[in-house]
């Protein structure tokens, strides 16, 4: 994978950059079979994973480019992709990047990660924290030590086997089915050993309900994965006390926001995310908004060929 010097991540948090361009993160593509590659200038950088299939052939910047010269890290990612070879450039970068984005021809695209997340500041008092709970969700907390209800971590890579166990139960029984089993194994062994992602459980006697795998970051603590028993994890409500302990965790760490990832930025009740989103966003906090997804077209009629054939699968 590409040689990240030290100053790396330390110049990204510097940028308010996301997880997703940290060398961690890269890391993690690295494992999954991509080639890597990362630039940086003036008050900005980039990391991407080469997705390098027959047809089309791009670079993903997640969550980037970051830093606040936005039309220079885009020119530059664009003329990344066209020394490379490839069709396009897929980004993600901040809200602020929309002229930048419409200056370069950018194309919106279908949603890779969320437009939009939900942020808790955690540098206001646990009283605060929990005075800002929803009602359901602090009978649950309280309600969870008099159901046996205990709540542990894990940095061992080999237990990312409950989660998947639990993820497996899960499969049918709602619209979403996560990422493959392969794929949560790559990012378990990849982070837990830099101590980047922890797994949180909870269960009774041992026996598990709900699963949450978080990535740390700078001051940042991610939500990133969870999975539930469908009966006996949600019958009991499992879910909340286990990420309140994964909050109040990441605040005693020294933490300053909590991310929840994805949620919808509504409350619309057909949304096949409303569960989750309302599930989120009952701990507090506010919503966060991005660009959201765009691409940046480096061979045109390659890219029309690619964009005409997306159109035609999705109707």
């Amino acid at each position: 994978m590409a040689n990240f010097d030290e100053s790396w991540d330390a110049d990204l948090l510097a940028l308010d950059g996301h997880f997703l361009q940290s060398s961690a993160w890269m890391r993690v593509q690295a494992a999954l079979g991509y080639d890597v590659t990362w630039r940086r200038g003036p008050g900005w950088q980039w990391a991407a994973a080469l997705r390098s299939g027959r047809f089309p052939r791009y670079l993903y910047v997640p969550y980037g480019p970051a830093g606040a010269d936005t039309e220079a890290a885009l020119r530059d990612v664009a003329i990344a992709a066209r020394t490379l070879g490839l069709d396009f450039a897929r980004v993600e970068p901040s809200v602020g990047a929309m002229a930048a984005l419409r200056s370069l021809g950018a194309r919106a695209a279908p949603s890779i990660q969320p437009r939009w997340t939900w942020v808790l500041d955690l540098t206001a008092g646990i009283d605060v924290l929990r005075g800002g709970l929803e009602a359901g969700h602090r009978s649950r907390i309280n309600a969870a030590p008099r159901r046996g209800i205990g709540v542990w971590q894990t940095e061992n890579p080999a237990d990312i086997d409950i989660f998947l166990t639990l993820q497996r139960r899960a499969r049918g029984r709602t619209a979403f089915h996560g990422q493959p089993d392969t794929y949560h194994r790559t990012v378990a062994e990849t982070l837990m050993p830099l101590g980047a992602a922890r797994l949180y459980v909870a269960g009774i006697d041992d026996q598990p309900l709900a699963a949450s795998m978080c990535f740390d970051f700078g001051h940042t603590r991610y939500y990133a994965h969870s999975a539930s028993d469908p009966d006996a994890g949600r019958r009991l409500g499992a879910g909340a006390p286990l990420l309140w302990q994964m909050i109040g965790d990441a605040k005693a760490r020294g933490a300053a926001t909590f991310d929840f990832w994805g949620v919808i930025p509504d409350d619309n009740p057909s949304h096949p995310w409303a569960g989750f989103s309302r599930f989120k966003k009952a701990f507090g906090g506010r919503l966060l908004e991005r660009a959201g997804t765009w691409e940046l077209p480096v061979r045109m009629t390659r890219y029309r060929a690619y964009a005409a054939t997306r159109r035609w699968r999705r109707g």
